[in-house]
């Protein structure tokens, strides 16, 4: 059965109403200029907040933001709401829900290595086995490990003069000390604390510590968080008088 050209109009309208609804995602490159400006962070928070933008950063992102002029306050808040996104995500990767087709409701992966015309790239809305849905194209999986390295290890290393590769290998091979579950991994949070933040990526690189291994150490933080929430949702479930609600 077809459609009479009035409910044709009607269905239009309806579909713009919701489009016009729905908060268009927030460039990356509106939080620069602001930060170039001089703009107080509070705006570039209220503007990511508002149009329900979060992004997925590599680490050596947060060192190029720092160096355009981005605060802590704003790269603390980047690391903090897509932490918070990637545990919601995880959560419904144990239970097997999902967010379907929407886009908007992932994380945005962009391309910062030229600060001055950034880019988004489209989020896979894909599933895969192994990882929850909408995680960045560098994302990779956990793998279990020996021993443990600490953050100021992965700078004493850069200080004296080790190697980008040998860095990277050392921490491919051990678990980041103290930088998951730092508020304690008893109770169901909102907003569970990273123990690896953005302005302390940026930190690293201004101690010089190599683009590479500043993506290695995020890489590392979001394989060995996500774990850690599967297990944390995965035994809270099974618990007696457990519950996600």
């Amino acid at each position: 059965m077809s459609l009479s050209p009035a409910r044709h109009v009607v269905t239009a309208l309806a579909l713009l109403v919701v489009a016009c609804a729905t908060p268009q995602p927030l460039p990356i490159g509106r939080v620069i200029e602001q930060g170039q400006t001089g703009q107080p962070p509070e705006s570039s928070i209220w503007a990511m907040r508002n149009a329900k933008t979060t992004y997925a950063l590599r680490g050596s992102d947060f060192a190029r933001l720092k160096r355009v002029g981005v605060s802590d306050e704003v790269l603390d808040y980047i690391q903090q709401s897509f932490i918070d996104d990637v545990d919601l995500l995880t959560r419904y990767w144990v239970l097997g829900e999902s967010v379907g087709g929407c886009v908007r409701c992932l994380p945005t992966e962009v391309d910062l290595r030229n600060p001055a015309s950034p880019s988004q790239i489209p989020t896979s809305t894909a599933y895969y086995f192994d990882r929850p849905q909408g995680m960045p194209s560098w994302y990779r999986p956990y793998s279990v490990r020996r021993g443990t390295i600490t953050i100021e290890q992965v700078l004493r290393m850069a200080k004296s003069g080790a190697s980008e590769g040998e860095m990277i290998r050392a921490i491919r091979n051990a678990n980041l000390d103290h930088v998951v579950g730092v508020a304690g991994l008893g109770t169901i949070r909102t907003r569970p604390l990273p123990g690896l933040t953005g302005s302390e990526l940026a930190y690293l690189g201004q101690q010089g510590v190599p683009d590479a291994v500043l993506d290695e150490l995020q890489t590392a933080f979001l394989s060995q968080f996500v774990e850690t929430e599967r297990l944390r949702y995965q035994n809270l479930g099974k618990s007696p008088g457990g519950s996600f609600n």
